[in-house]
């Protein structure tokens, strides 16, 4: 099936899936996730390691088979990246969306999802005189688990993989050249693991995350960049049956 037929498929069954969990949820809220991470980011000029840190907003909407699960990123600065001689203070602005929808399978706590994810970056390059941004989406597969300890105490799992997002790196120069368009091809994997606490209407949860995105450049074959991200992160969330 063609990558544009997917996205359309996905964005359907999103919307499709939360007009039918409105009218039963037995668990819903919205949250914000802080999340930090350690990592490196590689590409065909070498490494750069840095500490990011960054909220991503929550919204799940839970019937007692079909849950949609809406998670994003704003476009922000992401510190503590060290400069390079090739790139010189190369501080990245990066946007995450993930939405799928996700099907119980029985009543065992676990749920299998279909999505979409979506990657907006810009990046200044001062050393070169250029700008470097790009936009790639893609299907999202997810499986995750939740098993509730008693009435308060729960886990969650969730492993989530974009095997095929596309689109296009734009470098963006301060002299009068012309821009430059590279098709972009790339995959990205996340998972998470985390313990939570509910009292009343709050709930919270802490854990770890792992992030591991790799793209190339079809025309050539060469390797675009790789991001590796692994680190802590702390949860809130509010129920809103």
């Amino acid at each position: 099936m063609p990558s544009r037929i997917k996205l359309v498929v996905a964005r359907g069954l999103v919307a499709c899936a939360l007009v039918c969990t409105m009218a039963a949820t037995p668990y819903s809220y919205v949250g914000i996730q802080g999340l930090a991470l350690v990592g490196v980011h590689r590409d065909v000029a070498g490494s750069q390691y840095g500490i990011g840190a960054g909220p991503l907003l929550q919204v799940h909407v839970g019937g007692s088979h079909v849950a949609v699960h809406l998670e994003g990123l704003p476009v922000v600065s992401i510190p503590g990246v060290r400069p390079s001689a090739t790139y010189g203070q190369a501080t990245p602005k990066l946007g995450i969306f993930n939405g799928d929808v996700e099907d119980a399978l029985g009543n065992g706590g676990a749920w299998i999802g279909l999505g979409e994810t979506i990657y907006n970056q810009r990046t200044p390059l001062p050393a070169q005189a250029q700008e470097v941004s790009s936009r790639l989406a893609g299907v999202r597969y997810v499986v995750h688990y939740r098993h509730l300890f008693g009435t308060r105490h729960f886990i969650e799992a969730l492993v989530g993989t974009a095997p095929y997002l596309s689109g296009s790196d734009v470098y963006t120069y301060l002299s009068d050249a012309p821009n430059t368009i590279k098709p972009e091809r790339a995959s990205e994997v996340d998972a998470s693991l985390e313990w939570g606490y509910s009292y009343r209407r709050s709930q919270w949860l802490v854990g770890l995350r792992t992030l591991n995105f790799s793209a190339m450049y079809p025309a050539t074959g060469e390797a675009a960049d790789r991001n590796v991200g692994f680190g802590p992160m702390i949860e809130y969330r509010l129920t809103l049956h």
